[in-house]
């Protein structure tokens, strides 16, 4: 890449874990001074707007998937597939509506199977490779991974974000897999790696427990309502965090102190500060603890088997513990995170995602 391009990068607007994992490449972007074009939506979208305030925004048709809460969330979610087929082909027509205006060299796609372009070259980075079905049908795990990768070998090259080998936090979604596609894996993508943090208003709140939602509604709304009811039963000062990025507000409830989202710098400082982490156990929300060498509390959201398979694959390493939203028990989940050791610190650096782009 030995002349300035332009690069279009399009995270999945599923939570902000897509979005927070794609900061480290486009900060290398930028450095070596390519002109970087973000397409998008919804939260992860506003949150990308803040952090990149310079740079030029494509707006992207949402996939508005709904978990619901409950036991049947798992079907529920399949039923919606349909939905996702045709925002698919929405987003895929906006691409190809947008590059007819402004000229595209590379696009990197962050789960987002519509953003590619027959005449661009097309990366596309996932590490849920091999799609986990619900338990009543894990026999049908061979026939997704099959169906999936058909999806993602109509790009040109994918990326992978994670080590390769045994020190890895994916497991079985991204390795010991026949991709039948050009692949690298990039190392594990974190905001907070190598960061060095500035003043923040985190050190003036007091706080033992931080609790960082995200995720798609209503299960993020339900698991907000269910973790406040259960601290205002309990002694410990609660820093919330809602994972809500369209403005910023700051409320208290009795001990617990809530705010809508926080910026890179200020999370990195309430993580660095938390004696105990509760959260999803999205991908990127996984990596930016083992950058850190932190543990938590997962809870991961029904229906989206890929959480529940971290959660619980992360825990028999003795790195987290985990609790299931239907049946919230934050008491014994607290006592057991008192024997849990952690993530160790993950040994990673930008290395391999330089390597990636300097050979695109």
């Amino acid at each position: 890449m030995s002349r300035q391009k332009n690069i279009l990068v399009a995270p999945l607007d599923w939570g902000l874990g897509h979005a927070t994992r794609c900061m480290p490449m486009i900060d290398i972007l930028l450095q070596h001074q390519h002109n970087v074009i973000i397409a998008g939506n919804g939260d992860s979208l506003l949150l990308l707007k803040k952090s990149y305030p310079t740079l030029t925004f494509l707006e992207l048709p949402g996939y508005d998937i709904k978990y619901a809460n409950g036991k049947n969330a798992a079907v529920q979610s399949l039923l919606q597939t349909p939905k996702i087929v045709r925002t698919i082909k929405e987003e895929n027509n906006a691409i190809k509506q947008f590059v007819e205006q402004t000229p595209i060299d590379i696009i990197i796609s962050d789960n987002r199977y519509g953003v590619r372009h027959e005449n661009i070259k097309s990366i596309f980075m996932c590490h849920q490779i091999a799609l986990q079905a619900p338990k009543p049908f894990q026999w049908m795990n061979a026939f997704f991974l099959k169906l999936h990768l058909r999806q993602i070998q109509k790009f040109d090259a994918l990326w992978i974000p994670d080590n390769e080998g045994e020190n890895n936090l994916s497991g079985i979604l991204a390795h010991q897999i026949n991709f039948g596609i050009t692949h690298q894996y990039i190392g594990i993508q974190s905001r907070f790696l190598n960061y060095h943090p500035t003043t923040s208003f985190i050190e003036n709140i007091h706080f033992d427990v931080l609790i960082v939602l995200s995720g798609v509604e209503p299960q993020r709304s339900s698991l907000e309502k269910k973790l406040i009811e259960n601290f205002q039963q309990r002694e410990e000062k609660v820093l919330l965090v809602q994972g809500k990025t369209a403005t910023f507000t700051q409320s208290t409830i009795n001990h617990i102190t809530i705010v809508s989202y926080l910026e890179t710098n200020d999370l990195f400082v309430a993580l660095q500060k938390a004696k105990m982490i509760i959260c999803r156990s999205g991908y990127s929300t996984v990596m930016d603890l083992a950058t850190l060498g932190k543990k938590a509390i997962f809870i991961p959201a029904e229906g989206q088997t890929e959480q529940e398979y971290l959660a619980t694959s992360l825990a028999k390493k003795g790195f987290s513990v985990t609790c299931k939203q239907a049946d919230l028990n934050i008491d014994a989940a607290l006592n057991r995170i008192k024997n849990c050791t952690g993530f160790p610190v993950f040994n990673n650096s930008t290395f391999k995602l330089h390597q990636a782009i300097k050979y695109l």
